[in-house]
């Protein structure tokens, strides 16, 4: 006899109508788990917007490779023609579709608050991940939410979290990727591997160096799987399981940059250090290191133990643990831990640019530090487990200070001083926009025939996007490059206007360099505000007229 308790059949119409109610209900109600992860969202995401709300509006803190992304994913919807190519092929094209649902709205990209949105929800994400591999190392709630708060509250996640950058949303899909590893790892089913693969397939195309941990985890794959004794088509099956969504990712990136570019790696050979900081200004002078590879790798080691102290010292417990117990996991996150730097030096060593020892490009070990505590956790037991998780929030909490200083006082800066000074009450920045919003306003009320304006939107795209009618720009964007050039050389009767910027790499500017003095005849300066000036063209060549 089943021991089941079942709800008797409903007998008349009244009691199926009841029932339908009922089943409604459950479906509609949401479970402990999923309760869980939205109020963490929320609350998480809530507060790093709030931070990102205020450091946008009261302390002025923006940086520019945000801005551009968020501009270009706002032309997708609002250029004339709108297309998706808007995106461009230079940066990883993930950069810029995160931005697309909140570029729809007009109003939340104009006003900037698209920036702080996106990062915060990324953010969110970020801790809600990370909760779910606590949980899945054994974790409680009581003990999972402090490691979050440490480790969420940590400055470099926090300004990443708050400023619109890509950092947070490839450090999010990593640690999913991690996640889903792990969760293979202990149960070997498809369907985490598969999730792993998305996680980084999507990683990449975020931030390219995401592949060294995509390619990382075959090994371990390989090698496990061989361990089991799995038959030879069961391996080729796991394999082609994991590489076959990062393999197509990619091919759809390279067969994009041939049909548009005509290269399938356009994108590599446009990757450059040095990119400018804000419209208009010079792209900066790469400084370059003379240092040996050992004495570069001694500053990253250095380095890493001045930003975030446990991924030092998850590699030393994890080295540790796994002479002991040559567990194949443990050994993973190791190597993990250790490609960050190895990929950082490689760069350095390959370039010879120092650009590279900027903070961010360093941060993205510190969450899979906190990942290592998961499974630290889950191989401890006892009251091993208790003196793990009370060591590890322990590390967490000391890393802020630590972080907090380097960010302050660290010579290669990507904004992270003026946030700390802005969080210390010692005053923010000039707004860096004052300029492109009084060519917005005065674009706005002037200018109402499309496609009336010449501009580089590489250079000008703040003004397109605070305008709100990128359509009224003639934009290298719209009919590529070849077009856009003739016109530069020959606007006359074309367009009523051209914006240019001065002291950065305008095409408008490289062509007429003193149009600014009106040295250039058929070019006559009606509007300057900074760095930006606003030409009206004559209506016939000036020989002509």
């Amino acid at each position: 006899m089943s021991t089941v308790l079942e709800r008797p059949l409903p007998e008349t119409a009244a009691d199926r109508e009841a029932e339908q109610r009922w089943s409604k209900s459950r479906r509609l109600r949401p479970g402990p788990r999923l309760t869980e992860d939205l109020t963490l969202l929320g609350v998480a995401g809530g507060a790093y917007f709030a931070l990102g709300v205020w450091l946008l509006r009261s302390e002025h803190i923006l940086v520019f490779d945000g801005l551009a992304r968020l501009s270009h994913a706002f032309f997708v919807f609002w250029n004339s023609p709108p297309k998706l190519t808007a995106i461009g092929f230079v940066w990883p094209p993930v950069e810029t579709l995160v931005f697309l649902p909140f570029a729809l709205i007009r109003p939340l990209a104009t006003s900037l608050l698209a920036l702080p949105l996106m990062s915060a929800f990324c953010g969110g994400l970020l801790l809600l991940v990370l909760n779910r591999l606590f949980e899945l190392g054994g974790m409680r709630p009581w003990q999972r939410y402090p490691l979050l708060l440490v480790f969420g509250a940590n400055p470099m996640i926090a300004f990443y979290a708050a400023n619109g950058m890509a950092e947070i949303v490839y450090l999010f899909l990593l640690v999913g990727g991690i996640y889903s590893f792990v969760r293979w790892y202990l149960t070997r089913a498809a369907g985490p591997l598969v999730s792993a693969s998305m996680f980084f397939s999507l990683g990449i195309l975020t931030r390219y160096e995401v592949f060294s941990w995509a390619l990382l985890l075959v090994v371990p794959i390989t090698l496990v799987s061989i361990r089991q004794r799995v038959h030879r088509s069961e391996l080729e099956g796991t394999l082609l399981t994991y590489l076959a969504p990062i393999a197509y990712s990619m091919g759809l990136w390279l067969f994009f940059n041939w049909l548009i570019e005509g290269s399938p790696l356009f994108w590599l050979r446009q990757q450059a250090p040095g990119a400018p900081l804000s419209p208009g200004a010079a792209a900066p002078h790469v400084a370059s290191t003379t240092l040996s590879p050992l004495r570069i790798a001694e500053k990253l080691v250095a380095l890493n133990w001045e930003l975030f102290p446990p991924v030092v010292i998850a590699v030393i417990v994890l080295l540790a643990v796994a002479l002991v117990r040559k567990d194949w996991m443990t050994w993973t996150l190791i190597a993990m831990l250790l490609v960050n730097a190895a990929f950082t030096w490689l760069i350095v060593v390959g370039s010879g640019s120092v650009e590279y020892f900027q903070l961010r490009y360093n941060m993205r070990a510190m969450p899979i530090a906190v990942a290592s505590i998961a499974w630290l956790y889950l191989l401890a037991r006892g009251r091993r487990r208790h003196l793990v998780w009370a060591a590890s929030l322990l590390s967490l909490a000391v890393a802020i200070p630590f972080t907090l200083h380097t960010m302050r006082v660290y010579p290669y800066q990507f904004r992270e001083q003026a946030f700390v000074n802005a969080v210390e009450g010692k005053g923010g920045l000039p707004d860096p926009l004052v300029g492109a919003r009084k060519v917005a306003s005065w674009v706005d009320a002037q200018v109402h025939q499309r496609d009336a304006i010449l501009t580089d939107d590489s250079q000008t795209f703040a003004v397109m996007l605070l305008s709100g009618r990128p359509d009224l720009f003639l934009d290298r964007i719209d009919h590529g490059d070849a077009r856009w050039l003739a016109v530069r050389d020959n606007p006359w009767g074309t367009v009523r206007y051209m914006l240019m910027i001065t002291g950065g790499p305008d095409l408008i500017a490289a062509k007429y360099p003193k149009a600014g003095e009106g040295a250039n005849p058929g070019l006559t300066p009606v509007f300057r505000s900074q760095n930006y000036i606003l030409l009206r063209v004559a209506a016939k060549p000036p020989a002509a007229r």
